[in-house]
C-alpha cells in the first residue's frame, strides 16, 4: 500500500510572471470557477444547474490517470484542483496493487484550505495495464457486505474488490476531515467546524468504485457521520455494479438524513456510444443501474440518423451464446426487438426519465468484440470518423466527458478559452 500526500499550492505561484487572478467583465480567466469552494458547499440542487460541478468532477476525474509504471501521481491532481479553484488543497492517494487478485486500485482524497469540502475521486482502468483491465473482466460476482433491507445482493467481484482494496484508510481520512483535522496526518490540529460536505466521483472503473463506495456510507450505521456530509456521486462512464435487484434495493433506500441519495444524487454521465455503461454484456448476467442518468448525444443530420439506426438494428441482431442458452428463438429475438421501446434522438446532454428506458445493458458480445473496437479505429480516419456504431470505445475518454461538460466560454484547466 502506497500512502502519499501533496499540497497544492496558491494562485500566484502558478502564474509566476503574471497577476494571481485576471478577471474580465462578467468571467474569471484563472482560476477557471473562483467561487469553486463556495458552489461545493452551496447545497441548491445536483447536478448543478450551472454545469460547474460535473464539469469540475469529470475533469478531476481525467487527471486521476495520471502517473508512471501504474503509480499514482497526487501532485499533478493537487495542481489541477488548485487551477480549477481549490487553492492550497491537501491531495492523499491512497494506492494498492496485488496482480495476482486483479487490484490496482487508486483513490485520490482532495480536502479544500479551509477542511469545509472533501472530494473523493477514484482512479479508473488503465488502458496499459492489464491487471487494470482484467479487474473490469471479472466478473464473478462476490456478495455485498453491506445490509441493503435485510438482503445482502451480488455485486460485480473486481470492482468490489478494487474499491475495499483501501476503503478503511480512506475512510480513516474521511474520519479525521469530519474532526476538522487535514487529512495529511503530518499536520496537527483542527480549523472550523470539520468537514461540511463530501462529493465522490471517478470515471470507467473509477465510477464503479465511487458508486459502490457511495453505497456502503449510505448503508453502514458505522460511517452515518461521514455520510451525513455527502453531498452528491458523479459519474463518468460508469459500468453496471449488480443485478435488478440490487438496482432496486438502492433506489428505495434511504441515508441517515432520510434522502434517496442512491436515487437522486448519484449522477450518471455517459457520452454518445460509450461502451462501458452497457457492460458488463447480458451473456454473463443480468445487470442494471441505479441512480440519475444523463446522456450526451452528438448532433447528426437525418442521413446520420437513418444509418445510425440501421447500425443499431444490425448490432441487435448479431446471435449470441447467452440467447441460445436462454432458450431464445430468432423469432422470439425479433419479437423482443420489435417490442423494444426507441429512443428519440435528441442532441446535447438529456436526462433520461421513465418511462423512457435507461442506456440498455449489452445484449451482444459483438458489441465489445467487434463493434466498439470497430467505432474506434473508424475514429481515426476522416472518411470513417463520422460512421455511426451502436458501441464505441472512443466516446468512453475521460477527454470526452470534459469537453462536453464544459459550460460554454469556460476556460479549460489550462486557462485556454472554448
Amino acid at each position: 500500500m502506497r500512502d502519499i500526500t501533496e499540497h497544492g499550492t496558491t494562485f500566484a505561484e502558478l502564474r509566476p510572471f503574471k497577476e494571481p487572478t485576471f478577471v474580465e467583465p462578467g468571467r474569471a480567466t484563472f482560476p477557471v470557477y473562483p467561487d469553486l469552494p463556495a458552489r461545493l458547499l452551496d447545497d441548491k440542487g445536483h447536478p448543478d444547474p450551472d454545469g460547474v460541478l460535473p464539469h469540475a468532477f469529470a475533469t478531476l476525474s481525467a487527471y486521476a490517470y495520471a502517473g508512471f509504471d501504474q503509480g499514482a501521481d497526487p501532485r499533478t491532481v493537487a495542481l489541477m484542483a488548485t487551477r480549477l479553484g481549490l487553492e492550497e488543497n491537501r491531495c492523499r492517494v491512497f494506492v494498492q496493487r496485488v496482480d495476482a487478485l486483479y487490484i490496482s486500485s487508486a483513490a485520490y482524497l482532495i480536502q479544500d484550505k479551509d477542511r469545509r469540502v472533501a472530494i473523493l475521486c477514484y482512479r479508473g482502468t488503465q488502458p496499459e495495464d492489464i491487471i487494470s483491465i482484467l479487474t473490469d473482466a471479472d466478473v464473478h460476482p462476490d456478495t455485498l457486505r453491506v445490509d441493503l433491507g435485510g438482503v445482502r445482493h451480488p455485486v460485480h467481484a473486481g470492482f468490489y474488490r478494487n474499491m475495499r482494496a483501501t476503503r478503511y484508510l480512506v475512510l480513516e481520512a474521511l474520519d479525521r476531515a469530519v474532526r476538522g483535522e487535514s487529512v495529511d496526518p503530518r499536520e496537527d490540529g483542527t480549523r472550523g467546524g470539520g468537514l461540511e460536505a463530501l462529493y465522490i466521483t471517478g470515471h470507467s472503473l473509477g465510477a464503479a468504485m465511487a458508486a459502490l463506495m457511495a453505497v456502503t456510507l449510505v448503508h453502514e450505521p458505522r460511517y452515518a457521520h461521514i455520510a451525513r456530509c455527502l453531498r452528491a456521486v458523479y459519474t463518468f462512464g460508469q459500468p453496471m455494479l449488480g443485478g435488478p435487484e440490487l438496482a432496486r434495493a438502492c433506489e428505495s433506500a434511504t441515508d441517515s438524513n432520510g434522502t434517496h441519495l442512491l436515487r437522486d444524487r448519484l449522477l450518471r454521465y455517459i457520452h454518445d456510444r460509450d461502451v462501458v455503461p452497457a457492460l458488463p454484456p447480458r451473456p454473463v448476467g443480468p445487470y442494471a443501474p441505479f441512480g440519475r442518468e444523463f446522456h450526451y448525444r452528438r448532433p447528426r443530420t437525418g442521413v446520420d440518423a437513418v444509418f445510425s439506426a440501421a447500425a443499431d438494428a444490425a448490432a441487435e441482431a448479431v446471435s449470441l451464446p447467452g440467447d441460445l442458452l436462454a432458450g431464445l428463438s430468432p423469432v422470439h429475438r425479433l419479437r423482443r426487438l420489435a417490442a423494444a421501446p426507441r429512443r428519440v434522438q435528441e442532441h446535447g446532454w438529456v436526462e433520461r426519465r421513465d418511462p423512457a428506458p435507461p442506456y440498455p445493458q449489452m445484449d451482444s458480445l459483438a458489441g465489445l468484440a467487434v463493434v466498439a473496437p470497430l467505432a474506434f479505429f473508424a475514429a481515426r480516419l476522416a472518411l470513417t470518423r463520422t460512421l455511426p456504431f451502436k458501441y464505441s470505445f472512443e466516446d468512453h475518454g475521460p477527454g470526452r466527458y470534459v469537453n462536453a461538460l464544459a459550460p460554454e466560454g469556460v476556460l479549460s484547466e489550462f486557462g485556454d478559452v472554448r
